[in-house]
Parts: C-alpha cells; sequence; structure tokens
C-alpha cells in the first residue's frame, strides 16, 4: 500500500511539473504573439520617415516578431507592394495627400490606421526672407506675375522662374505640378524636380548667394532646421486649395501672413498595411491602433540624423531610447496588443 502511494505522489508531482512547464510557454505565447513570424516592413524614402519606422520594428520586436530591414520604397510602389503582400506594413502614410497615390482595390487589399501623429505634416513654399522684403512677396502669383520679379528669380535665364520642389513620385510632386497646371503657370514657372537632398542644395546655394528663391519644403525635416523659417525664410502663399478663409493655415511660424495658404493640406501621419498580415496577426493590428509618436521627437531626430550624418541602423537605438524614456505608456499598448491575440 506505502509502494503505491509513493508511486502516485511520484505522478502526481511529475503532472504538476509538466503543467506549470505548459503553462509558463503558454505565457511565453502570450507575451510574445509574433514568435517565429517574419514581418516585412517598409520605409518611405524621406528622412525624416527613419525614426517613425525603427519605432514600430523596435515595438514589434518587443512583441516576439522577426522584422527585416525596411525596404526604402516610393510612396505609390509602396502601397501596391502592400496590395500585392509583398510588404507587411509601413507607417510613413501622409493622408489625404497619399490617397491618389493608392492602388485600385485598396481596400479589399489594405488598411490606413487613425494617425500615429495627426496633423504633423505641414508642407509649403518658402522664399529667402531678404527677397520678400525687397520685393514685397505675400504669396506665388506676386513672383509670376511681376516680370522684375520673376526675371530676379530665374536662374537659368529660361524665362522661368525655378521651383525647387519634389521628385517624380512623391505626393507634393505631384500637389506642386496639379497648381501649376490649374493656374496655367507652366510658361512662367519650371518645377525642377530632382532628388530632393539635391534640389535643397541647389536652393541653399543660390540663397547663399544672394539670389531671390523659391523652394517647396516639408515638417518634420531636418531642412527647417537649414532654412529656418522666420529667419532665414519665409512661407509664402500659394494658390489652389482653399475655398473660404477658414481653410487656411493659421499660427504657422515664419509666414509672410495670418492664416496663410500653405497649398497643401496638413497632413496626418498614419499607419498602412497588408489586410492578410493582419487578420493573422491581430497583435499587430492592435499595436498599430495604439501607437502614437510625437512631432517633436521626429523632428528632433530627422535633424540629428543630419547633423551627425547618422546611417539608418545609427538610427534604430535612438528609437530604443525613446521607447524606454516612455515605458510606461509603451508597456500599455503591448499589453493591449497582446491581450488582442488571446
Amino acid at each position: 500500500m506505502k509502494r503505491l502511494k509513493s508511486i502516485s505522489l511520484k505522478a502526481l508531482a511529475l503532472a504538476l511539473v509538466g503543467s506549470l512547464a505548459l503553462s509558463a510557454q503558454a505565457d511565453d505565447h502570450k507575451s510574445m504573439p509574433g514568435e517565429g513570424v517574419s514581418v516585412q516592413p517598409a520605409v518611405a524614402t524621406w528622412t525624416s520617415a527613419i525614426p517613425v519606422s525603427w519605432v514600430y520594428a523596435e515595438l514589434l520586436t518587443e512583441l516576439g516578431y522577426d522584422i527585416q530591414d525596411p525596404i526604402s520604397l516610393q510612396n505609390p510602389v509602396a502601397y501596391l507592394a502592400m496590395s500585392e503582400g509583398d510588404v507587411d506594413y509601413w507607417p510613413n502614410g501622409w493622408f489625404p495627400l497619399h490617397n491618389p497615390q493608392l492602388p485600385d482595390n485598396w481596400d479589399d487589399k489594405g488598411t490606413i490606421f487613425d494617425p500615429l501623429c495627426k496633423g504633423c505634416g505641414i508642407q509649403g513654399y518658402l522664399v529667402n526672407k531678404e527677397a520678400v522684403e525687397k520685393y514685397d512677396i505675400e504669396g506665388i502669383m506676386d513672383i509670376v506675375e511681376n516680370k522684375e520679379t520673376r526675371n530676379a528669380f530665374d536662374h537659368d535665364n529660361d524665362g522661368k522662374v525655378e521651383l525647387y520642389g519634389c521628385p517624380p513620385g512623391w505626393g507634393c510632386h505631384e500637389g506642386i505640378n496639379a497648381m501649376i497646371d490649374k493656374f496655367e503657370l507652366g510658361d512662367r514657372i519650371d518645377h525642377v524636380d530632382a532628388g530632393y537632398s539635391a534640389n535643397f542644395t541647389e536652393a541653399m546655394s543660390q540663397i547663399e548667394q544672394g539670389n531671390p528663391t523659391l523652394y517647396m519644403t516639408w515638417g518634420p525635416s531636418a531642412w527647417i532646421l537649414k532654412l529656418v523659417p522666420g529667419e532665414d525664410v519665409m512661407w509664402v502663399n500659394a494658390p489652389g486649395i482653399v475655398e473660404s478663409e477658414n481653410e487656411k493655415a493659421s499660427g504657422i511660424s515664419g509666414a509672410v501672413t495670418d492664416p496663410i495658404e500653405m497649398g497643401f493640406v496638413a497632413a496626418d501621419i498614419q499607419v498602412a498595411a497588408n489586410n492578410n498580415f493582419l487578420k493573422e496577426n491581430p497583435a499587430a493590428e492592435e499595436l498599430f491602433r495604439q501607437a502614437e509618436v510625437p512631432l517633436k521627437w521626429i523632428s528632433q531626430v530627422d535633424g540629428k540624423m543630419s547633423e551627425q550624418d547618422l546611417d539608418d541602423d545609427e538610427v534604430r537605438p535612438l528609437a530604443a531610447e525613446w521607447i524606454d524614456q516612455n515605458r510606461d505608456m509603451v508597456d500599455k499598448w503591448l499589453k493591449a496588443a497582446r491581450e488582442a491575440a488571446k
């Protein structure tokens, strides 16, 4: 009888140990719901997209996902790649600016989440402050409608104002061309659409030489730290998108007027993702709903990237540092993501 009792106690102990091990494995799975899942993100081609991209890579890694290096893609290619399943997500959507770049079947194939940074995308046109004051400029039409002023902004003597803009494939490229077409400015404005870094370098060189210069830029970005609105340059009015005074932007630092017509609708920065990926990964889907990244931090990192000439991989530790500094908030996002995976 004692022998049977001893065997029973050993069996019970072994069963208890096994049960605890299985329970621990289950808990590990709950804390790492992405374990064993390889994820392919994309990242936009402008520099301020990189810190946001690494924040999401770090957060998904904490959920156990195996995050591949983000693929740098032009906007339309990124949305097409997501719709076809070649890319799982990208956190660099600027809406409504990117709406025209979505493929026809997007609603069936992909999802756009609530903003991770609401109203953070500001875009517009700038002129060096000296030229604004000398030629009494409030907007682009003041430049193109006055022959003397137009000639001052003509850097290659072709009779047109050089507007240093955006490369093909970017939403701002389409926006600039739409303005030129709508107001029939093609015979007076030359949209210089080379790579943006080259464009900005040329615009800054012209300004440093004292030449009146018109260019387009955006924030968050390091560009507005190199030529500072209100100090070196001024935002000027652009024709084209607003139907009433109420739709103009107000409180823009460095603007020639307040309110001002920027020429672009302020954009929300949003995550876009493939629907099949979301269906199979509820933890990632919930994280995309929860996470937010502040404009100030994005701008600071973008400026640091420019000042220190940081590689993409050197930006990732800055994202990890920001996450650690905001651990209480981040842990709430991760908890919600893990709960969604149960």
